[in-house]
């Protein structure tokens, strides 16, 4: 089961709103295939799983175990139910790390597979198989992406000067930040970073695609030479009045008034195919989202900075999932 979580960890922002899930066939304690869901709208980790078994492997797969990080699928969506594959390559035993929360699912292969005889042990590794896929649950029941903050900050717990741009991690940090940026599907930033740091909000450091970037913009000041304006690069812009941009930029209106604004916004931004958002800031907007309780993850980058003064980083109450050391930076990761 662990092996089958390695695979699900591999699944990236390709799976958009379906969970991250793993498999594993194991025949006399031989691993004899293994797969992950690569991508929305293809295979299922157990048919990659199945498919990857060596030709003279092939006849051993009824009498091998199936792993898998997620019960199979029930219901017919873009690929046919993973219960029936089981079904029909006769697998006698299935360990399962945890059940579909889908009302879809929710048991319902469990309950056909033991009806025809197959041994299902459920709730291996339960509890990171559920941490695995706590985005899709989020997804699924808010119609919501997945928040995830990031911000780096000083010994002094301030995150940047008033006026000016300061930066405070390690250019190994900032490695690693890029590598968060290819995994999301958006990122978003308010207006005053946007005017002080004008960002490119890219992945240029590291292999992987640029998520589209989302500048708040109530007021509709930003000047149009700015970097997310001008290098071609989808950005979602969101602000109050109509204004006129290269096609690259998709302008969406909103407004900032009424109750509960960042949460419809959140919503609007789901429905364009953001399913995973970074917050990088500023520290107004990354006050908002905690003040509004609209975070999932947290990113909090501690380093040796002696920045003393500017604006305060927010101090989030969260459990504590992991900590990385990047040279003279300590990374902590708070789920809410």
């Amino acid at each position: 089961m662990r092996r089958a979580l390695a695979l699900a960890a591999l699944g990236s922002k390709k799976v958009k709103d379906n969970p991250k899930v793993g498999a594993v066939l194991v025949f006399d304690n031989r691993i004899i295939g293994e797969g992950y869901h690569i991508q929305h709208g293809e295979a299922h980790a157990e048919v990659n799983c199945l498919n990857s078994v060596n030709k003279k492997n092939k006849h051993l797969i009824s009498d091998a175990t199936l792993y898998v990080t997620l019960e199979p699928c029930f219901h017919e969506g873009k690929t046919p139910p993973c219960v029936d594959l089981i079904i029909k390559n006769k697998i006698k035993t299935i360990v399962l790390g945890a059940t579909d929360p889908n009302p879809k699912v929710a048991g319902k292969s469990i309950q056909k597979l033991r009806h025809l005889g197959v041994h299902v042990i459920e709730g291996i590794l339960e509890k990171e198989c559920k941490e695995l896929i706590q985005p899709f649950i989020k997804m699924m029941m808010d119609r919501s992406p997945w928040v995830q903050l990031k911000f780096a900050k000083s010994k002094f717990n301030y995150l940047a000067s008033k006026n000016a741009q300061v930066w405070l991690s390690s250019e190994q940090s900032k490695l690693y930040t890029h590598r968060l940026r290819s995994d999301v599907d958006g990122i978003m930033i308010g207006t005053q970073t946007a005017l002080i740091d004008d960002p490119a909000l890219t992945t240029r450091l590291v292999e992987g695609e640029n998520p589209v970037r989302i500048i708040l913009d109530r007021q509709g000041k930003l000047p149009k030479h700015l970097k997310v304006f001008t290098d071609g690069l989808p950005t979602i812009y969101v602000t109050t009045k109509e204004r006129s941009f290269p096609h690259a930029i998709n302008v969406v209106l909103h407004d900032f008034e009424i109750e509960d604004s960042l949460k419809a916004l959140l919503n609007k931004l789901y429905q364009n195919g953001i399913y995973r958002l970074m917050v990088e800031g500023g520290a107004s907007l990354l006050q908002s989202f905690q003040k509004k309780e609209l975070w999932d993850e947290a990113v909090v980058i501690h380093t040796a900075n002696e920045l003393n003064e500017g604006k305060k980083a927010p101090n989030l109450i969260g459990r504590l999932i992991q900590k990385i050391d990047i040279d003279a930076d300590l990374v902590c990761i708070l789920r809410k």
